[in-house]
């Protein structure tokens, strides 16, 4: 019997009564995944540090100095066990493996601030552009990795640490506890406009959304949402000068700010539009990102659509949805093969096409345009394109695995518990 047959029936089924062809779509999506083998898994379960209790970002980080396991790699290989079908719960591992986990999460609080540090990586250092999108980030991936292990950190998270500055300057009108541009409105515009939005909205965007929990907790939300407002291209949607995918990878950033503050986007029907057109079109992809970042944007407007709850935004939605499921079993194949494109013989997928890279928000991972597979490009290469996709087609409910209890089995054995 076909594995998960039942699931392929009930996902061919939902298709159909979505108006779509769902037979279609079932021999796109099984094609697709051909891609993901026990390979990926078994390379996965190489880079885990029993000692640490982290991850690697890749086998050269592993095998050189100075690079150590990071919090990043950690959380997203735990979600990659949990997306694919490889674990149901964090449970399902081995408690010594879910002990070591918690300690190392917990040893990289600082108790001064409550941000996650990693003793491999200098954080003094004035050249390093994306260090707030690097500690914003970490944070959120610390904040996650409590909830799904159920722990706590020994010290206030800067999260919480942010909210009782908050609290607290509610009372007395103190906010010498806060971040400088987080302390007024005028101070984070200010701040925003620090950054280039015409050439590189990408990078700029990234920076927004990385501190996003942020933004909101400090009652900010509205001007953030305003100066976006104000540097989109009304023409397009878009932000920034440039179109096709470089233009869909500040897309993805910048409406996921828009999603996390439940705020609408003007001209999302615009930016829908070239984030579809992008799935199938002929340009190379210069990163793993660049097509999932184009299916993720979709997912998200049709999101921040949905959030609205207004009868024009969810006829919005239902029309796009439309043009969506005419191609789907076109998008689908095309994603297939951008996606092999950066296939490598360890056994899961690079960030670059020819190689990975180094460096993660500008933090040093591991040797630089190594040949080798990396768990940030294997995790956006497989569960993260893959569940957008259906995510897209507001199929997310009937995903079928990746692996069953048999690959469970072999994966814990490669752990060696």
């Amino acid at each position: 019997m076909e594995k998960f047959s039942e699931k392929w029936q009930a996902l061919e089924a939902e298709a159909n009564r979505r108006g779509g062809d769902g037979e279609a779509i079932v021999a796109a999506m099984k094609d697709h995944y051909k891609i993901y083998s026990e390979s990926i898994y078994l390379w996965l379960a190489g880079l885990y540090d029993k000692n640490v209790g982290g991850f690697y970002y890749s086998n050269s980080g592993r095998d050189n100095e100075p690079f150590r396991p990071d919090i990043e790699s950690t959380n997203q290989a735990t979600n990659f066990m949990l997306s694919s079908g490889l674990i149901d719960k964090p449970e399902d591992l081995p408690l010594a493996m879910r002990e070591q986990m918690t300690k190392f999460c917990q040893s990289l609080i600082s108790p001064t601030d409550g941000y996650i540090y990693h003793p491999q990586w200098d954080y003094n250092d004035p050249n390093w552009k994306q260090k707030d999108s690097r500690m914003g980030r970490d944070m959120g991936w610390a904040v996650d990795m409590a909830r799904k292990f159920k722990f706590k950190y020994p010290y206030p998270t800067a999260n919480e640490r942010l909210k009782a500055s908050l609290e607290k300057s509610a009372k007395n009108d103190d906010k010498s506890n806060l971040a400088p541009h987080l302390r007024s409105a005028e101070a984070l515009w200010e701040y925003l406009e620090t950054y280039n939005w015409e050439t590189d909205a990408y990078f700029s965007g990234n920076n927004v959304v990385a501190q996003s929990g942020q933004i909101i907790a400090a009652g900010l939300k509205d001007v953030a949402v305003d100066f976006l407002n104000k540097k989109q291209n009304p023409q397009t949607g878009l932000w920034g000068v440039q179109g096709g995918y470089v233009g869909i990878n500040a897309l993805l950033k910048i409406s996921g700010f828009y999603r996390e503050a439940k705020a609408v986007m003007p001209n999302s029907d615009k930016a829908m539009q070239a984030a579809i057109d992008c799935i199938t079109s002929d340009e190379d992809c210069g990163t793993i990102c660049y097509q999932y970042n184009a299916w993720f944007s979709v997912s998200n407007i049709l999101e921040i659509l949905r959030n609205i709850g207004t009868t024009e935004a969810k006829a919005e939605a239902e029309k796009a949805l439309k043009v969506l499921y005419k191609g789907a079993p076109e998008a689908i194949r095309a994603t297939t093969e951008k996606v092999k494109a950066f296939a490598k013989p360890d056994g899961a997928f690079s960030y670059l096409q020819k190689t990975s890279t180094g460096f993660s928000q500008k933090a040093p991972v591991s040797i630089h345009m190594t040949v080798e597979s990396d768990v940030n490009a294997s995790v956006i290469a497989s569960t993260g394109t893959t569940r957008h996709m259906y995510q897209a087609l507001e199929l997310q409910d009937f995903f079928v695995p990746f692996f069953d209890k048999e690959d469970r089995k072999k994966f814990i054995e490669a752990l060696d518990y």
